[in-house]
């Protein structure tokens, strides 16, 4: 009879195991993959590291390891609020299984994009275990950027901001400067809520009034959501302001989950492109020493998300366009004008070193493609402009100069094949300490004593050093995947 009953307890616990891995199941494709091991399995080695006893209660409460991962697990949108339902609570065997698992699964989604500099594992949570350190453990689950602090915080105050009544404005609500109406009470209070705007900066009687104040908290409200900064209400504006605190709150924790591919420890120095900022900076130990424009690839040829570094550098850069760049761009070019590629100092090459053969391109060029290869000389209409920064990849992406600097201009500039376009490269040449006068004829290759960390990011939200939350567009559709 006692065996039945231990048999029928075992059998609800795996039952609930399972509907709590369903109702606790991840809001975010991000948090998706699956576990290396067996679930089972590896809960059952995990328990017997830490003497058989529960990881995350003692007892039947929550210990600090179990508040900690909570409070990760709810800014993470993984659970809704960061404590336990009754029925949670009521199976304490099931909940502690699936919060172990949770806790494994970010580890391995961050071990999985480690630096070999300052690598880390899921085997450290066994290593917290024995050494009991598993709220410290929790706390270094993120990546310990400032940015990620600053991202937790704001996901917390929208969701403060969720009980808000939050009116959209209407398509037909178009204000001009002194206008009165009903609904710029409306955005007044959108503007203020979001900190475009302070509280006390028009009286109570011109609150209906679309007056100075609010065209320039527009214009900050526009710049953060990098929009034009015209302080007009146009549709794109209204749009960005009509969006809902969930759709807000969603957006910043498919963020939170895209740190979990950096190193959990920043390089003291490092390069950090962000693709939908169309933004590049250098950090060193926290600040900002380089921040300039990049171009990315256009949706049709996207800049890769990646961590790698710059080796080396090469001056005066020669260019062999991709096949798809000589199809697509070229060769159309070159059918209708035969003399063009000629003159953008463009040659054939076949055959590598001494015994490279040359010759200028020809009217054949397509033909003759099949035996040799297309290059453009260094030079003022080189593609790759003064300097190309390689960095380590299989995909033949470079950071690098460009001639086109009139391009960084444009508000939108996924423009390039997939390339990074520098706006300042000179600058990133001195901070590595290459003087490039002295290296001013020829293509010149050299190598980097020490390899400089380079995080490829897809940030569409992320809080700039100035506490304030910046949105960008989904440039590559990535935050629907």
């Amino acid at each position: 009879m006692c065996n039945d009953k231990i048999s029928i307890t075992s059998v609800i616990i795996k039952i609930m195991s399972i509907v709590l891995l369903i109702i606790i199941s991840p809001t975010h494709t991000y948090a998706n993959a699956s576990l290396h091991l067996d679930k089972v399995q590896l809960y059952d080695e995990l328990k017997s590291t830490n003497k058989d006893k529960r990881l995350f209660f003692e007892h039947s409460r929550l210990n600090l390891s179990g508040l900690t991962l909570l409070s990760l697990l709810a800014d993470l949108g993984t659970r809704e609020h960061p404590i336990l339902t009754q029925d949670e609570m009521a199976n304490i065997d099931a909940t502690d299984k699936v919060l172990t698992l949770q806790l494994y699964h970010i580890a391995s989604q961050s071990y999985g994009n480690q630096l070999k500099s300052a690598a880390n594992n899921p085997n450290d949570f066994r290593t917290a275990l024995i050494n009991d350190t598993l709220p410290a453990y929790i706390d270094s689950a993120m990546p310990q950027f400032n940015a990620v602090i600053r991202l937790r915080q704001a996901i917390n105050k929208y969701k403060g901001m969720k009980n808000i009544a939050w009116p959209e404005l209407t398509d037909s609500f178009n204000p001009q400067l002194g206008q009165g109406h009903a609904e710029v009470k409306v955005l007044r209070k959108k503007l203020i809520t979001f900190n475009d705007l302070q509280t006390a900066s028009t009286s109570k009687h011109r609150l209906h009034i679309f007056d100075q104040s609010i065209i320039n908290g527009l214009k900050h409200f526009q710049r953060r959501n990098g929009l034009k900064s015209t302080g007009r209400l146009n549709a794109t504006t209204k749009n960005a302001l009509n969006q809902n605190i969930d759709s807000r709150i969603n957006k910043l924790q498919i963020n939170l989950w895209r740190w979990l591919s950096l190193p959990r420890i920043p390089p003291t120095t490092y390069i950090m492109v962000n693709i939908p900022a169309f933004n590049l900076k250098l950090i060193d130990k926290g600040e900002a020493l380089i921040e300039m424009k990049v171009i990315v690839g256009k949706p049709s040829n996207q800049t890769p998300i990646m961590i790698t570094a710059v080796n080396s550098v090469t001056l005066n850069p020669t260019w062999t366009p991709t096949r798809n760049i000589i199809n697509n761009d070229l060769l159309p070019l070159h059918n209708q004008n035969q003399t063009a590629l000629n003159s953008l100092n463009f040659y054939l090459a076949k055959g590598y070193g001494a015994n490279t053969l040359y010759r200028e391109v020809p009217p054949n060029l397509q033909e003759m493609l099949k035996q040799y290869r297309l290059v453009q000389r260094p030079g003022s209409n080189n593609a790759l402009g003064n300097v190309r920064f390689n960095i380590k990849n299989n995909k033949a992406i470079f950071l690098h100069d460009t001639p086109t600097k009139y391009l960084f201009k444009h508000r939108n500039r996924a423009l390039s094949h997939g390339c990074i376009r520098l706006e300042k490269s000179a600058d990133l040449l001195t901070i590595l300490g290459i003087n490039r006068r002295k290296h001013n004829s020829g293509t010149k290759h050299l190598r980097l004593q020490q390899s400089l960390p380079v995080f490829i990011t897809y940030q569409t939200a992320w809080i700039d050093n100035l506490g304030e939350i910046n949105w960008r567009n989904d440039l590559y559709n990535k935050d629907k995947q």
